[in-house]
Parts: structure tokens; C-alpha cells; sequence
């Protein structure tokens, strides 16, 4: 056995120093990238103000937040705004150098490439498309997200605009900030500000703020202004504001919009009914209860969808019928035919003991929940549909369920949709709703199922005018959404959008049924606004229309696949009206792109890890340098033992 030689002791051990020289440097725990929101954790803003103007209904937020990049090195995050569903994102700005950059709508690929071009230089750049990772435990059909690139230790503003028609009756209106979105931090909000200004055409009675503690002042019978102010809180509750106006059964508001270099102008139009009304009012309906019991709604979410079938039963008002019926891959009808409320009591009992069973048959359930209208009667056939999946037996292909859904409806039918977690066909449940004089609620998984379906219920549970229609008189409208126009009822409004040609006063004529007797609201001198009009206030309208006219190309385009002209109008309408499509995007670079990126204060620029880059680079730097010593040192013994051997 040969003796092992000092000087191999020596370079072996130099080899090993090295070697755990260089473990050493790539240990440094390093700080995760991310200001807003990095590895599971969200930051709150040091400054967060919410600026809101109401306006005949329409309610325009404008969000400003400062956020700080305590980093000494670059952080790409993800902000995330709390949008509320159904709103229409009109603007998105970031603040850089003193000033408000807005940004530009693009094509996805184009938005993309500038983004990345302006992160890699190590400017400030801001990202929003369809493509975003959305961040954990959020709602992506109710929050605005997008990638944010911010530089070392600096602080940033950014701000979102957006606007929405609000829900309400003719007696009252009521707008929510989703302010409890911040619950997702602990941290506090340094600065809080919520100001909401609204300006009616009707006297404004009352404003008040169920939620929080808020100083009102009035200029004037129709005006209004409310502030809520506060230092140092994490919000724990969405900011909530109420007035009240005159009591008209049914009130009608119209806004509209003409662009100077455009021949036709656009329109929104708000119908809501009073806000009390008789019994006698409330229109006598059938509900048809369709609960999907295949394998996937196992556990909790079953039993949540059970008992809120039997809270439904439950609320079901004098004079109303009902079934109910369960599908796996087969259908299973409480009862084939509509019944009374005498039978509430055993169907409730009926669904208590449903058990999970098979595979999905969409179809199938679908057309017995349809056949189950009284041909005979004018009363609304409501359809709730409740499912978690995607069409596994029976007809799966979704133009042909949707074909099928057609040439079986009546006219007294209603399809309501609700699709509960990730695996919904969301284009399939839309499309039935729109399609059907009804409305689609998606729940998420972390969603109490039970609780939506009581909100859900509530909506739709007091229908006060059925089978609606708009005559706007002389006024020459097209392309209006949606299309056939849904219900009212108690609570609720109806929004429609539409184009228009001329311009000038003419009549509205609303009409419907209300339990079998035709009813017909008129309104006069409702204001169509042409090129001599100052329609500035109104700039909002036309994102209203396009953003419904996109939502159902796109609705389209997901059920019959792609389509290349349906995708080019998708496309122009986005880069037009500024709206985030799959096919365009959002995008804020710095208006300074010629600034080279700047390199770290210290250490390699290759080496620009982490807050300990410098330990980091003279660690492996060193390393590096004692391994090559170490292997030489080692070739150079072992060249020498050899030739002593």
C-alpha cells in the first residue's frame, strides 16, 4: 500500500475548500423576487386612493396606489386589482419619473415584446393580457392582474380606471368598492381614501354608507359627495354606498355617446323596477332545479348544493310550481311534471337522500328539464342548471347540446346557468344563459357554493316583467346586447348596449307581461346625442358596447373554434376600444427606452443574484480560482509520483 503523500493532503483539501466554497456561495439565502405579490404573499400599498363619479347609474373608479421596492435590486411582480365582474377596464397607467404613463393597447405579440425589451434593459415595464398567471386564492372573473417590473428601491404608482353599471332598483343604488380584497395581507394601508361623487338627472333623497363611517356633503338636490378616510388599516370589509331617488315603478336611464369623426353614435340604457312593489306584482313562475350528482361533485360540494336546493324550494313564493331533477349519466326527475308548493316538504326530503353516481350527461338533463314547460300557460319555466364538468356522456359536442337546447325550448323558458370550480365549460354555460333570457354564475372552489346559491336564487327570484322589449321610436338602433333581453326582476336591473344612427329626442316605449297582462312603459324626449352635442361625459359608452360585442365573439369562437375573421374583429376591437382580449394586450414601458440598464453596485452583472451578490461574486470568484489551483496542483503531484514510482 502506498503512503499517501503530504503535498496530495494539501491539494486535495484546497480542491475540497473550493468545492464548499462554492456550496457556500449558492446557499445565501436569497431574497424572492416579487413587490406586490412574491411567493405566496401579497404587500399592501403605502398609499391607496379610490376616486369614483356616478353618474345616471353609471359609475366610473379610478384607483390610485403607491407601492415601495425595499429591494436593492430589480422585482417583477404582479399587481392585482380588485375589478369587479362585469366592469369594463377603460385605463391602465403607471407613474415613472413624475409621470403618468398610460398604457398603450397592442396585439399580444407586439405588447409582449416591448414588455420583455424594457424588463431585460431594466426599465420600468408593465404587462396585462389574458396570458398573466393570475396570483393564488384570487378570483379571476372579479380582479385586474398584470405584471409589473419595477427598479431597486424606488416606489411606483400605479393606476387602474374602470366602469360599471350598478346594481339597483328606480328607489335605490347601490355602489361597492371590493375592499376586502386586501385581506390577503396583513399589512396595513398606510393612506386609505374612498371619495364617490354622484350626479343624478332625479332628486337624490338620502345617501348613506352601510359599511363604513362616511362624511357627506350636498352641493345641490342632485348631487352628492362622500368620503371615507383613514391611516394605518388593513380593510376588512368591501366599502359599500346607498342613495335613494323617486319611486316610479319602472325607471328608464339612457346615456349615449358620438364620437366627432364618427357617423354613428353608441348607447347604454339602464331599466330597473321600484323598489317595492305588491305581491299582487310579483309574476307567478315554474322552477326546474337541475343538479348534477356525477362522481366530481363528491363531498362537500354536494352536500353545499343540496342544501341550497332546499333553501330555494324553500323560498319559492304563493302560486309558484316546481321539480326538481338530478343527472350522472342517466337523469333522475323528482317528478317529470311541474308541482305545487304542497310537495315541497317530500322534495326537499327527495334531495336530502340523492347520492354521487357516474359520468356527466349535460344533454340529457338539459332536454328533460325543458320538456317539463307548460305548454298551456304564459307563466315564466325558470331553468337553474347547476354542474361542475364538462359534457362526459351521452351528446358531448357543444354545437350540437347547444343545437339540441334550441329546438327544444319554448318560448316560456328561462335557462339560468351555474358552473361551480376550474373544470367548467364556461363558453357552453354562457352561451345557454345569453342565449335564453337568463344569466351565468361561475363559483369558484374557494367559494362557500351554499351562499352564492342563495345570492344567486335571490336575483331571480321575483320576476316583476317577463318577455321584454324596447321600441326607441324613430331611432334607428343596431347591434344591441344582449340579445333577446332577459328578464326583470325585483332588485335587479336590465342593461343594453347598442349602436344608433341620427341623433335628437324621440320616444321609448318598455314593454312586457306581468302575470299574463301586458304592461307598456313610455318616456319621452330620451336624448340620442349627435356631433353638436358635448358627449365628453359620456366617453365611457362606447367601451360599454364593445367590451359586450367582444365578450360574445369571443363566447362564439371558444364553442365553434377558431374562426379567422371572427378573431380579426376581436383583435380591431381591442386595439380600437382599449380592451385586453386573448389577442391584444396592455402594456407600459418607459417612455426613456434608450437608457442602458443600469448594472448592480457591486459584483459581476452576471453574478446579479440577490442582496448578496458581493458575498456571493468574491465566494465564487474565489472558488473557482482555488479549484484550478487545486486540479493543477493535483496533475502536477501525480505526474511526480509517477515518475518516482
Amino acid at each position: 500500500m502506498n503512503p499517501i503523500h503530504p503535498k496530495r493532503i494539501s491539494m486535495s483539501l484546497i480542491a475540497l475548500f473550493a468545492i464548499l466554497a462554492i456550496s457556500f456561495g449558492a446557499a445565501i439565502p436569497a431574497h424572492a423576487d416579487g413587490l406586490l405579490f412574491m411567493e405566496g404573499v401579497y404587500r399592501q400599498p403605502s398609499i391607496s386612493h379610490v376616486n369614483v363619479l356616478i353618474k345616471d347609474k353609471i359609475a366610473t373608479t379610478t384607483l390610485e396606489q403607491t407601492f415601495r421596492n425595499p429591494f436593492g435590486k430589480q422585482v417583477n411582480a404582479v399587481y392585482v386589482a380588485p375589478v369587479p365582474s362585469g366592469a369594463t377596464l377603460t385605463s391602465f397607467a403607471e407613474q415613472i419619473d413624475g409621470q403618468w404613463v398610460e398604457a398603450k393597447i397592442k396585439t399580444s405579440e407586439d405588447a409582449k415584446a416591448d414588455f420583455d425589451n424594457a424588463a431585460n434593459k431594466g426599465q420600468d415595464a408593465a404587462l396585462s393580457s389574458a396570458t398573466v398567471n393570475l396570483p393564488p386564492n384570487l378570483d379571476p372573473k372579479t380582479t385586474f392582474h398584470t405584471s409589473i417590473v419595477l427598479p431597486p428601491q424606488s416606489e411606483r404608482s400605479v393606476r387602474v380606471t374602470y366602469t360599471e353599471v350598478l346594481i339597483g332598483s328606480v328607489g335605490l343604488t347601490r355602489y361597492t368598492y371590493p375592499l376586502s380584497n386586501t385581506n390577503l395581507s396583513d399589512e396595513p394601508v398606510g393612506d386609505l381614501l374612498v371619495d364617490v361623487k354622484v350626479v343624478e338627472n332625479d332628486e337624490i333623497r338620502a345617501v348613506y354608507s352601510p359599511s363604513h363611517t362616511v362624511e357627506v356633503s350636498r352641493g345641490g338636490k342632485n348631487d352628492a359627495d362622500a368620503v371615507y378616510r383613514a391611516q394605518n388599516v388593513v380593510p376588512r370589509q368591501d366599502f359599500e354606498l346607498v342613495y335613494t331617488q323617486s319611486n316610479e315603478r319602472f325607471g328608464l336611464n339612457l346615456a349615449s355617446y358620438r364620437a366627432p369623426d364618427e357617423q354613428d353614435g353608441y348607447f347604454v340604457l339602464v331599466a330597473a323596477p321600484q323598489l317595492d312593489v305588491q305581491k299582487s306584482e310579483v309574476v307567478q313562475k315554474d322552477f326546474v332545479f337541475v343538479l348534477d350528482r356525477s362522481g366530481s361533485m363528491q363531498g362537500q360540494k354536494f352536500d353545499q348544493a343540496k342544501d341550497a336546493v332546499k333553501k330555494m324550494l324553500a323560498a319559492l313564493n304563493p302560486g309558484d310550481r316546481f321539480t326538481v331533477i338530478t343527472f350522472d349519466d342517466n337523469v333522475t326527475p323528482y317528478s317529470n311534471e311541474l308541482v305545487s308548493l304542497d310537495r315541497r316538504e317530500n322534495a326537499q326530503q327527495w334531495v336530502t337522500n340523492l347520492q354521487i353516481a357516474g359520468g356527466t350527461n349535460i344533454n340529457a338533463a338539459l332536454l328533460a328539464a325543458l320538456k317539463t314547460v307548460d305548454k298551456s300557460s304564459n307563466r315564466p319555466h325558470i331553468v337553474v342548471f347547476l354542474t361542475d364538468g364538462q359534457p362526459s356522456t351521452g351528446i358531448t359536442a357543444i354545437p350540437q347540446i347547444l343545437d339540441n337546447a334550441r329546438k327544444a325550448i319554448q318560448s316560456q323558458s328561462r335557462i339560468y346557468t351555474v358552473g361551480v370550480g376550474a373544470d367548467v365549460n364556461q363558453p357552453l354555460l354562457g352561451t345557454l344563459a345569453q342565449e335564453n333570457r337568463g344569466t351565468a354564475m361561475f363559483v369558484t372552489s374557494t367559494e362557500q357554493l351554499e351562499s352564492s346559491l342563495s345570492k344567486f336564487y335571490a336575483a331571480i327570484g321575483s320576476p316583476v316583467l317577463i318577455d321584454l322589449a324596447l321600441d326607441f321610436g324613430g331611432m334607428d338602433v343596431y347591434d344591441v346586447y344582449p340579445n333577446p333581453l332577459p328578464d326583470m326582476f325585483l332588485g335587479g336591473q336590465v342593461v343594453v348596449t347598442g349602436r344608433y344612427r341620427g341623433s335628437g329626442p324621440t320616444k321609448v316605449n318598455l314593454t312586457g307581461t306581468i302575470n299574463g297582462q301586458p304592461h307598456t312603459s313610455t318616456y319621452e324626449n330620451i336624448k340620442f346625442l349627435g356631433t353638436q352635442d358635448d358627449s365628453k361625459p359620456y366617453e365611457y359608452v362606447p367601451r360599454l358596447w364593445a367590451q359586450r360585442k367582444v365578450d360574445s365573439l369571443i363566447r362564439k369562437l371558444q364553442i365553434e373554434g377558431p374562426n379567422p375573421a371572427a378573431i380579426e374583429t376581436v383583435k380591431a376591437l381591442g386595439l380600437k376600444y382599449n380592451i385586453v382580449t386573448p389577442y391584444t394586450s396592455f402594456v407600459v414601458t418607459s417612455p426613456n427606452n434608450n437608457n442602458p440598464a443600469p448594472l448592480p453596485r457591486t459584483g459581476l452583472p452576471f453574478l446579479y443574484v440577490d442582496d448578496y451578490r458581493t458575498v456571493n461574486t468574491a465566494l465564487i470568484v474565489s472558488g473557482t480560482l482555488l479549484t484550478l489551483i487545486g486540479l493543477f496542483s493535483f496533475a502536477i503531484v501525480r505526474r511526480n509520483t509517477r515518475k518516482q514510482g
